[in-house]
C-alpha cells in the first residue's frame, strides 16, 4: 500500500504548483459571452421540469424575450462585466437544452446543475430520511462541546484523531509509525498530518458498504447513524459517476465559443511630428489608451449554424460499481443568531492537500432551517487566453474579462442552498458558502451539511481506517469498562487503557486537530497563490497566429 503515487496518475486535481507552468494551469478560458451563456442557460435549467418547458414553442419564445432585454453580469476576476446576448447566442442556449435534457438522470434524479461536471438533485433522499439523518446528528452534536458564539460546529470532524505522520500506528501489515510523504513541491503535502477516509465496498447493483470505521463515529454506539449514512451514500453514488465521467480525460470539456478575435480598424491616432511636444505626447498616450480598449472588434461568437448537437455524447462513462473507494464524512452545522454569532461565509478553498488526493466531494444540506439565503458558489483556475498581441488589454478585456496581472480564474455559478439539495462537484473547482441571510431576524437560523469526500479511485489506497486502528482513547475506555468492569476495579482499567500504544486523549487529539487545522489554512492561501490565482502577463501570453 502507497500513501501518495505519482501525482499525474489519476484525475485531475488542484494540488499543483501552477507557477511551474507557463500560461497557468486549468481549463482554456471561457469568453465573457460564454459565461454569460451559461447564466442564461442555468436560469431555465434550475426550475421545475425544464425539460418538458422546453419543447413548447410559445415557451421558448418568452424565455428568449426575457434574455435579450436582459443585461448579463459576469463576474470577473477583478470587476463586473455586463454583457447582452444576441439572438444567435439565445437560440444557441435555447437549442442546447436538448442535450442537457438528454443527459439528465430520470432514474436518480440528478442532472447537470450551474456549470459542466457538477450535479445536483433535490430528491435523491425522502423526507423521512433527511428526518432520520437530523435526529442522528442531533445526538451527535450532543456529544460536542460548542460555545454559543460559535457559528461553525463540527458534529462529525475528520481533524480528530488524524494520521499523525512518526506517530499514529498503521498496519500495512506490520504494525509500525507511517513516515510522512516524500516531498514533491513546496506546499501541497503536509509532512505533519492526514485526514482518515473509511473503506467503502459498493456493490453491483451500487450498494454501499462501509468496511473500516468512520473517524469520529463510534461504530459500537451508532449503528443506526452507520445505516443512515450508508444509505445515503449509496444515493450519492451515481451523482460521483457522473461527476467522474465529466471529468475523466477522454471527456474533453467543450466549449460553445472556442475562437478569438479580430480588429476591424487598425489605424492608430498620430503621434506628435516634435519629440519635445509634451502636452501633445500626453495626449496621445491618452488617445492610445482609449483607441487600445475600444477600437471596433469582432468578438468570437458562436457558430453560424448554430448549437451543433452533441453535448450529451461521451467516450467515456465512469462506473464505480463493484469497486472498492474511499470517502472521507464530515458533518457541519452554521449557524446565525441576530445580535449573537453570525455565520458570515467560508473563504474559497478545495478539500484536502495532495495527502487525501480528494478528486470530488458531495454535499447533502440535511436541514435548511429559517434562512433565506446562502449559496454555494463555483469557480475554476483557467490557463492564459490564446490568440492576441502582446499588450493588447483591448482584446483580452473585452473578450475575457482579464487585463495585466488578473487572476487567473473566473466564477462558474452558485446554487441556492436548501433542504434536500445534494450537489457533487470535482475538486479542481474551488468553492465557498455565502454567508446566510435570516428569513426571520427574531429566529436562529441553520444549515446543516454532510460531506462525502471521495478518494481519487483511480491511484493506490491511501492510508485509512481500515489501516488505522481507532486512537479513540474513550472507546476503548467504554469498551474495556463493558467487558471487565464486573471483573476488575476501575483503577485498574484504567491503568489498562495507559497501557495502550496509539491512543489519543481528547486533550491531545485537539491539540492536534489546531494545528491541522493551520496546516491547511495556510496551504489554502498558498494554492490561491499557486493555482487559482495566478496572475495573467499580458506581456508573455500566446501571440495572435
Amino acid at each position: 500500500m502507497a500513501a501518495i503515487r505519482d501525482g499525474r496518475s489519476g484525475y485531475r486535481h488542484p494540488f499543483i504548483v501552477g507557477t511551474y507552468f507557463l500560461g497557468g494551469v486549468g481549463d482554456n478560458p471561457r469568453t465573457l459571452v460564454d459565461l454569460a451563456m451559461s447564466q442564461f442557460s442555468w436560469s431555465i435549467r434550475s426550475h421545475s421540469n425544464w425539460w418538458q418547458l422546453c419543447q413548447t414553442q410559445s415557451v421558448r419564445h418568452d424565455w428568449a424575450e426575457d434574455a435579450i432585454k436582459k443585461d448579463w453580469e459576469v463576474t470577473t476576476s477583478s470587476s463586473t462585466a455586463i454583457v447582452q446576448l444576441s439572438e444567435r447566442q439565445i437560440f444557441y442556449v435555447l437549442n442546447e437544452l436538448q442535450g442537457y435534457a438528454l443527459l439528465r438522470d430520470q432514474t436518480h434524479h440528478c442532472q447537470v446543475s450551474c456549470f459542466e461536471r457538477i450535479w445536483d438533485s433535490d430528491r435523491i433522499l425522502s423526507p423521512a430520511s433527511l428526518s432520520a439523518l437530523n435526529d442522528a446528528f442531533s445526538v451527535l452534536r450532543t456529544k460536542k462541546r460548542f460555545t454559543e458564539s460559535d457559528s461553525t460546529m463540527a458534529i462529525v470532524d475528520p481533524t480528530l484523531h488524524p494520521l499523525v505522520y512518526r506517530h499514529t500506528l498503521v498496519s500495512s501489515p506490520l504494525l509500525r509509525t507511517w513516515p510522512p510523504p516524500q516531498l514533491t513541491d513546496i506546499y501541497t503535502l503536509s509532512q505533519k498530518y492526514a485526514l482518515l477516509p473509511s473503506d467503502v465496498s459498493i456493490s453491483p447493483l451500487g450498494e454501499v458498504e462501509f468496511i473500516s470505521y468512520i473517524n469520529d463515529i463510534d461504530p459500537q454506539l451508532y449503528k443506526t447513524t452507520y445505516l443512515l449514512l450508508k444509505n445515503a451514500l449509496t444515493s450519492f453514488i451515481p451523482l460521483f459517476e457522473h461527476t467522474l465521467t465529466d471529468l475523466h480525460r477522454n471527456n474533453p470539456l467543450q466549449q460553445r465559443i472556442p475562437g478569438t478575435c479580430r480588429y476591424t480598424i487598425w489605424e492608430e491616432p498620430d503621434a506628435p511630428e516634435h519629440s519635445d511636444d509634451e502636452e501633445g505626447w500626453v495626449e496621445y498616450e491618452r488617445e492610445m489608451r482609449d483607441w487600445s480598449l475600444n477600437r471596433p472588434i469582432n468578438l468570437p461568437d458562436v457558430p453560424l449554424a448554430g448549437y451543433p448537437g452533441g453535448l450529451e455524447r461521451r467516450r467515456y462513462e465512469v462506473s464505480l460499481k463493484s469497486k472498492r473507494l474511499q470517502f472521507i464524512v464530515n458533518v457541519s452545522e452554521y449557524c446565525t443568531i441576530s445580535g449573537q454569532t453570525e455565520f458570515t461565509g467560508t473563504p474559497w478553498h478545495v478539500e484536502g492537500m495532495m495527502n487525501e488526493r480528494i478528486v470530488a466531494c458531495g454535499f447533502l444540506f440535511t436541514a435548511v432551517d429559517n434562512i433565506r439565503s446562502c449559496d454555494v458558489q463555483f469557480r475554476m483556475a483557467i490557463s492564459y487566453p490564446r490568440g492576441f498581441h502582446a499588450g493588447d488589454t483591448g482584446a483580452t478585456l473585452r473578450t475575457w474579462g482579464f487585463k495585466d496581472g488578473d487572476s487567473c480564474h473566473q466564477y462558474i455559478g452558485s446554487i441556492p442552498i436548501r433542504q434536500g439539495l445534494a450537489v457533487v462537484f470535482p475538486n479542481i473547482y474551488q468553492h465557498k458558502f455565502t454567508p446566510i441571510t435570516l428569513g426571520d431576524i427574531s429566529r436562529p437560523g441553520k444549515i446543516t451539511v454532510l460531506s462525502f469526500l471521495l478518494v481519487d479511485p483511480d491511484i493506490l489506497p491511501i492510508i485509512s481506517t481500515a489501516n488505522v486502528a481507532p486512537q479513540q482513547e474513550a472507546w476503548i475506555q467504554k469498551v474495556l469498562d463493558d467487558c471487565l468492569h464486573t471483573r476488575l476495579p476501575t483503577e485498574i482499567v484504567e491503568k489498562i487503557v495507559d497501557m495502550v500504544d496509539g491512543l489519543m486523549d481528547e486533550q491531545e487529539s485537539q491539540g492536534h486537530s489546531e494545528k491541522l487545522r493551520n496546516e491547511r489554512d495556510r496551504f489554502r492561501k498558498m494554492n490561491d497563490n499557486y493555482h487559482f490565482c495566478i496572475p495573467f502577463d499580458i506581456w508573455n501570453g500566446p501571440e495572435m497566429t
